[in-house]
């Protein structure tokens, strides 16, 4: 945390801020360890580290992070801020993560002291360290685990849609999530086809083939599995295309490397779905143009609330 701290301060002093006002909960978290940002206000200045939050959380704040001075505080807590932040000039906002109303009564509260920034506590957590990255590990591996065991002892015919999501998400909290990363998708038969659709009554049968998307939280990092299994048997069609998208994947797979550009890779994995006619289903959710002419600087990073950690 206190590395983090320090990073952010350099940053503040290279561009001129007084302080730094943090409202996202997982960008609350990793500056400070504290696990209810939800309802909660972090101020960061030279001298001093704020929490703001209400009686709700008070304990929590002693145990997570002893190293901030707590301000009690009922939210919005402007008032608060307006007193700890008398001799501020100039305050950093986290502008990509609240809401207009919300921007309006602080500059109402701090009048021509507020700085929009986006996504500046991000660019750390872009680079992470060995305990993030133990973390990350270990949501992965407790994706495995829960996806063998439904291979061993859930999937089957006759099990709902609904009742394997909620065998998923019983999975995930047995072996150690905190919660679900995302609402757990699991699609058999025609619904397959619906990347985020909503689990439902219908049950699987022979021939079926099953989407499963899914992951968990662990200790605030989370983990993405998405597995399509057939139903007893895979019908020869299945197969065939199993088998271009597997060659597709080794190969993006094998051209990732240290230096390599992204649009490239991508390219090339189209081009092998090309081949099998299957180029027109590699689809993502934001536009993807020719791959020749993909530049970095007009398509912006795309950033995911459920992956923060």
């Amino acid at each position: 945390m206190n590395e983090r701290i320090k990073k952010m301060l350099s940053y503040m002093e290279e561009n001129g801020l007084d302080a730094f006002l943090i409202s996202k909960a997982e960008n609350i978290r990793y500056l400070s360890g504290f696990t209810g940002g939800e309802d909660a206000r972090l101020l960061l200045t030279p001298n001093c580290r704020y929490i703001f939050t209400d009686s709700r959380y008070f304990e929590q704040v002693r145990r997570e992070c002893p190293d901030w001075e707590l301000v009690k505080s009922r939210p919005p807590g402007l008032e608060e801020l307006q007193k700890v932040s008398s001799t501020l000039n100039r305050i950093g906002v986290e502008s990509h993560v609240i809401s207009y109303n919300s921007y309006c009564q602080l500059e109402q509260s701090l009048p021509n002291k507020l700085i929009p920034l986006t996504n500046e506590v991000e660019r750390l957590r872009q680079v992470k360290d060995e305990n993030e990255l133990q973390m990350m590990r270990k949501a992965a591996r407790i994706g495995d685990e829960v996806f063998s065991e439904l291979c061993r002892y859930k999937i089957a015919p006759g099990i709902s849609e609904r009742e394997l999501a909620s065998e998923i998400v019983y999975f995930l909290r047995n072996k150690g999530c905190d919660n679900e990363a995302f609402a757990t998708i699991a699609l058999a038969g025609e619904n397959a086809a619906l990347p985020h659709g909503q689990p439902g009554e219908l049950r699987l049968k022979s021939g079926d083939m099953l989407t499963l998307d899914f992951g968990g939280f662990y200790s605030g990092y989370a983990a993405d599995m998405t597995r399509t299994v057939a139903i007893t048997e895979a019908l020869p069609e299945f197969q065939s295309r199993y088998r271009a998208v597997l060659e597709a994947q080794k190969l993006g797979v094998s051209l990732v490397k240290a230096g390599a550009v992204c649009r490239e890779i991508d390219a090339a994995v189209r081009n092998c779905l090309q081949g099998y006619e299957l180029a027109d289903y590699f689809q993502h959710g934001f536009p993807v143009p020719n791959c020749d002419r993909y530049h970095a600087e007009n398509n912006p990073p795309v950033h995911n609330p459920a992956s923060n950690f």
